[in-house]
């Protein structure tokens, strides 16, 4: 009766959770199946998962949440087939790499000012993984399966350093509060945990998808709704101008999976309709975003300047950390930016660029109007060496527009915060890549990022969209003309009701 009864719990548990995604009530709560063994035995980290989930572990080593990087196709500069991500990319925003970057804090612990990228590694570490290389089962035995299936984890235990016999890495909650809360799928709030500049409204999109910001989010509707998973790799969609890595590359994750094509209906449904053939839903129903729009890492200022609150927070009210440095930035609140995309289904030739530039125009074929965050920034770079010179990289010789340009260097956070000096921050995040090859010049230059960087908009997503003037006006949010409208449709578009 017991195996009978654990079986029916799993059917009812399944059932559940499809009616709880339509809005009605979860009829049934799943227990984690494990929960008496764990009671009796303790939790040891993915070791005691696998006990049952023999493959869980050798299927999440594969996908991007963990090497940081797939093999790259239709990307602008870079090399089909290549293996590419965050694992061996700037990231602009923390104006540093992986590499330089793993384990940087604020005294053992992180901060906004110093949040080392392992921090939201799904294995802890205690240097990143390479790209392509496969892991030893020492490194697969660091998963922390909680991080994503726990519903309750203190994530102060996972963002404080820890040094043992295999270095300094990030910690985990291993803890039997947290490993005897398992959920059956990751929730909202365990995508977050990572994710978390979906909550913020100072950093990357200010577009948290939270009930109170997003429609999808109140309806009940869980990330894993849109972004499906197989074997643990997870969708990212094919309209994304920031990523390159992607675990299901051939897999899209659009509005009109739900509500197809034509998704107006009423007294307006015909014309509304119409918009859908050149603009995104996003374009109309996300109407606002936030975060940084500049940021100057050549010129790093005291984080307390604004007195209470961080000098990299503006909305969200962030305590400033007294003492510490952060780069130079503007945070500003509004409309998005609007550029032609199109998606990357392997029929568009550079669909993305790797440094996110815009790469469609009004005369793409396929393009549609998107929304994104517009992102200049002022970078450090080698005042001799130039990108091509780095491992790796000389297929930029054959780019004619990166041939000549200069290498990125790739500061430690922790040292450019605790000190505001550039040179011994560039010398110590520097040092790492020297074991790959890298070496730079020792003369550094900050120096501003040709072209505006575009961060993806795909939630904050409102039932009412803009209204009609919001962009068919003279002074609308829509700049008609910089989309590559001529000057007879800017005219027609800007009186259009």
């Amino acid at each position: 009766m017991k195996r009978r009864f654990v079986i029916l719990g799993v059917v009812l548990s399944f059932t559940g959770s499809v009616w709880a995604q339509q809005g009605s009530s979860l009829l049934f709560h799943w227990v984690h199946p494990g929960n008496d063994t764990i009671k009796e035995n303790g939790y040891q980290g993915a070791q005691t998962c696998t006990v049952c989930h023999q493959d869980a572990v050798a299927e999440i080593v594969g996908t991007v949440h963990w090497t940081l990087a797939s093999p790259v196709k239709n990307v602008q500069g870079l090399p089909d087939g290549t293996w590419w991500g965050m694992a061996n990319r700037e990231c602009a925003l923390a104006g540093s790499t992986v590499l330089a970057n793993w384990t940087a804090s604020t005294g053992g612990r992180a901060t906004v000012q110093a949040a080392g990228c392992g921090l939201c590694h799904v294995g802890s570490l205690a240097s990143p993984p390479m790209p392509g290389k496969p892991p030893s089962e020492a490194e697969m035995n660091t998963v922390d399966c909680l991080v994503c299936h726990a519903k309750e984890y203190d994530w102060q235990k996972r963002a404080t350093l820890v040094k043992d016999a295999s270095g300094v890495h990030w910690g985990q909650d291993t803890s039997l509060k947290a490993a005897l809360s398992i959920t059956r799928r990751p929730t909202n709030e365990a995508c977050l945990r990572c994710h978390e500049h979906s909550f913020s409204e100072d950093y990357k999109r200010g577009t948290p998808y939270t009930a109170e910001n997003d429609v999808h989010a109140a309806a009940g509707l869980s990330c894993l709704t849109c972004h499906i998973s197989k074997h643990h790799k997870i969708a990212k969609g094919q309209y994304e101008s920031d990523m390159v890595a992607n675990d299901l590359p051939d897999v899209a994750v659009g509005c009109g999976t739900c509500h197809g094509e034509t998704p107006h209906h009423g007294e307006h449904a015909e014309v509304l309709n119409q918009h859908t053939e050149r603009l995104a839903c996003q374009t109309c129903h996300i109407t606002e975003v936030s975060g940084i729009v500049y940021e100057d890492w050549g010129k790093p200022v005291r984080d307390d300047i604004h007195g209470a609150y961080s000098a990299l927070s503006k909305y969200d009210k962030i305590p400033a950390i007294h003492g510490l440095y952060v780069p130079t930035d503007t945070i500003s609140k509004g409309h998005p930016s609007y550029i032609w995309r199109v998606p990357n289904n392997g029929s568009n030739k550079d669909a993305q660029s790797w440094m996110a530039f815009a790469t469609a125009t009004i005369k793409t074929d396929g393009a549609m109007i998107l929304p994104a965050r517009g992102l200049t920034q002022v970078m450090l770079f080698d005042r001799k060496l130039r990108m091509a010179q780095a491992p790796g990289m000389a297929f930029l010789d054959d780019n004619p527009q990166m041939k000549a340009f200069p290498m990125l260097l790739a500061p430690n956070r922790e040292v450019y915060n605790a000190t505001g000096d550039v040179k011994a921050a560039i010398d110590a995040g520097m040092k790492p890549l020297e074991a790959m090859g890298l070496k730079w010049s020792g003369e550094w230059m900050a120096m501003e990022v040709p072209g505006t960087s575009y961060i993806s908009v795909s939630h904050g997503v409102k039932t009412r969209g803009l209204s009609c003037h919001a962009c068919h006006s003279k002074t609308g949010v829509m700049d008609f003309k910089a989309l590559g409208y001529a000057e007879n449709e800017v005219e027609r578009l800007q009186r259009a009701k």
